[in-house]
């Protein structure tokens, strides 16, 4: 009879094991499948973030693409503003030379002049001399101005027009 009780405290001892393993068993089911469901979760995330970065890369290349075009469109416009520089400063370098050919060539008439006549007449030589000097720097700086506008305007006009294509293109 005692074996008989030891034998039906086992099974009961079994039975009980075997409820509490089926419902650990039946919790880690649960915990594994709620782990799969976040792992899903988690793949649809990062493949919605993936098309999300590739859109960005996308925005972001067209935008190098266009800055690269305008700045290819500004490139004409301040080529012809360093040519416009160059020409002010040979029309500047110009002028220099005549005004330096001027100034003395005048020293040797007023050299001359000196000489040649008395106090009184070389003071209205002299100055005969400066209104004539006066009249042709004012001359030829006026002249200068107008080439220099001139060639400022022009080549301005062409690189806005070339702009303009660029952009229309």
């Amino acid at each position: 009879m005692l074996i008989e009780i030891s034998v039906l405290i086992m099974a009961i001892a079994v039975v009980v094991l075997v409820v509490f393993l089926i419902q650990t068993l039946r919790e880690a089911q649960a915990s594994i499948q709620t782990a799969n469901e976040t792992l899903r979760e988690t793949k649809e995330l990062v493949h919605q973030s993936k098309e999300d970065v590739q859109e960005l890369m996308k925005g972001v290349s067209e935008l190098i693409h266009q800055v690269n075009q305008q700045v290819g469109a500004v490139e004409p416009l301040m080529s012809s503003v360093r040519n416009v520089g160059t020409a002010v400063n040979e029309v500047t370098a110009a002028a220099k030379e005549a005004s330096a050919a001027w100034s003395g060539s005048l020293k040797r008439q007023a050299a001359l002049n000196a000489e040649k006549a008395s106090a009184i007449s070389s003071w209205l030589n002299w100055l005969d001399t400066a209104a004539r000097t006066y009249q042709t720097a004012k001359g030829l700086l006026e002249q200068t101005k107008r080439a220099s506008n001139a060639a400022a305007k022009q080549q301005f006009a062409s690189a806005s027009a070339a702009v303009d294509n660029k952009q229309r293109g």
